[in-house]
C-alpha cells in the first residue's frame, strides 16, 4: 500500500485540483492523509468536503502553525501504514498515472529506495509553462531517459551539485529506509531540508528515474523558489552551504565551480534584486574562485542596471 500525505498551508485555490488528481489515480491500493498546518484562507472547507471518502485515513487540522512543512512530513510519516510514501504537494497536480508508473518500476527493483519521474512546470491556473529542467547546466544528463543509479553514486555525480528531484511531489519512497532522526536536522530548515532528506534516503540503496513527465509542479508567488527579503535569501543560500559541506566533508568531494555555477548566479541575482537590499554578496565561506565568478556576476547586473534605466 501506498500512504499519500498531503501537507497544506493556504493553498486552498489549489487544493481540489490537487486531491482529485490523487483520488483520481489508476493505482488503487493507497491511502489518504490531509495535514492542514492552520491555514487562514478556506482550506478547511475544501478538506471536509472528503471527510468521509473512503481512501481518506487521517485529516488533521493544527490549531496552530508550525512554521514547518517538514514537521508535516513527520506527522504524515508516523501515521503511514503504507510501505510506500508519496508526499504530494497540496500546490500540485499530478497525471492519472503517476502511482502505477512510478510503482510497477520500484516492484522490479528491490534495492531501489526512491522512485521519480521528470516534471512539468505549470502556472497558478494549471496552464502548462514549461519542462522541470532543475538540474540542467549541473548535470551530463538531459533527462528524457529512463535511468537506474546507485544512490552513493547518485549523490556524488549529481545530489553533490544540485538536489535533481525538482520537488517532492514527483517521488515516491521506501518508508522503512527512512531515518527519522533525519527531522531533527531539517525541521528547521526552510529551503534545502528536502534535498537533504533524499541524500540521506539515497544513503540507503538505488535510484529509480522515469522520463515520463507525470508531475505538475505549479510556480507561482508564494513557492519557496520564488524572490524572498534579504533574511531569507541569506537563510537560502546558508542552507544550500550546509548541505554541501556535509557531502564535501562526508565523501570527501571538491569544489566544482562550473557545477556550482548556479548557487553562485542565484545568490548574486538575488543581491541585486531584492528590493532594499543592504546585505554584502561576498561570502567568506565560498572558496576564491566561487567569490571571483560572484564579483563578475554582480558587476554585470550593475550594468546592465544601469544602461536600462
Amino acid at each position: 500500500m501506498v500512504s499519500i500525505i498531503i501537507p497544506n498551508f493556504n493553498h486552498a485555490k489549489f487544493l481540489e485540483q490537487r486531491i482529485n488528481s490523487v483520488l483520481n489515480q489508476s493505482y488503487l491500493d493507497f491511502e489518504l492523509i490531509i495535514l492542514d498546518d492552520a491555514s487562514s484562507d478556506g482550506s478547511r472547507l475544501v478538506i471536509d468536503r472528503y471527510k468521509d471518502h473512503p481512501k481518506v485515513s487521517h485529516i488533521i487540522y493544527n490549531e496552530k502553525n508550525s512554521g514547518s512543512t517538514f514537521k508535516q512530513w513527520k506527522k504524515g510519516l508516523l501515521l503511514a501504514k503504507g510501505e510506500l510514501i508519496w508526499i504530494a504537494e497540496s500546490d500540485d497536480v499530478a497525471d492519472p498515472d503517476f502511482l502505477k508508473t512510478l510503482i510497477e518500476r520500484i516492484k522490479t527493483h528491490p534495492k531501489a529506495v526512491i522512485s521519480y519521474c521528470g516534471s512539468n512546470v505549470i502556472d497558478e491556473k494549471g496552464v502548462f509553462i514549461e519542462k522541470e529542467a532543475w538540474a540542467v547546466g549541473s548535470s551530463k544528463r538531459n533527462w528524457d531517459q529512463d535511468f537506474i543509479s546507485n544512490g552513493s553514486d547518485e549523490i556524488r555525480n549529481e545530489m553533490y551539485f544540485k538536489c535533481s528531484i525538482p520537488n517532492a511531489s514527483a517521488a515516491v519512497f521506501q518508508k522503512s529506509k527512512v531515518d527519522m532522526l533525519v527531522f531533527n536536522e531539517i525541521e528547521s530548515m526552510h529551503f534545502a531540508g528536502d534535498w537533504l532528506f533524499w541524500i540521506r534516503l539515497m544513503e540507503k540503496g538505488d535510484v529509480l528515474y522515469t522520463a515520463k513527465r507525470l508531475n505538475n509542479f505549479r510556480k507561482h508567488a508564494s513557492t519557496t523558489r520564488s524572490l524572498q527579503n534579504p533574511a531569507l535569501e541569506t537563510r537560502r543560500i546558508n542552507e544550500y552551504l550546509k548541505v554541501i559541506n556535509y557531502l564535501r566533508c562526508r565523501y570527501k568531494l571538491a569544489w566544482n565551480r562550473k557545477k556550482h555555477r548556479w548557487m553562485i548566479t542565484e545568490w548574486a541575482d538575488k543581491y541585486s534584486t531584492v528590493t532594499g537590499s543592504t546585505f554584502a554578496f561576498f561570502r567568506s565561506d565560498f572558496p576564491p574562485a566561487y567569490n571571483m565568478r560572484l564579483v563578475v556576476r554582480v558587476v554585470k547586473n550593475l550594468i546592465f542596471s544601469s544602461t536600462n534605466r
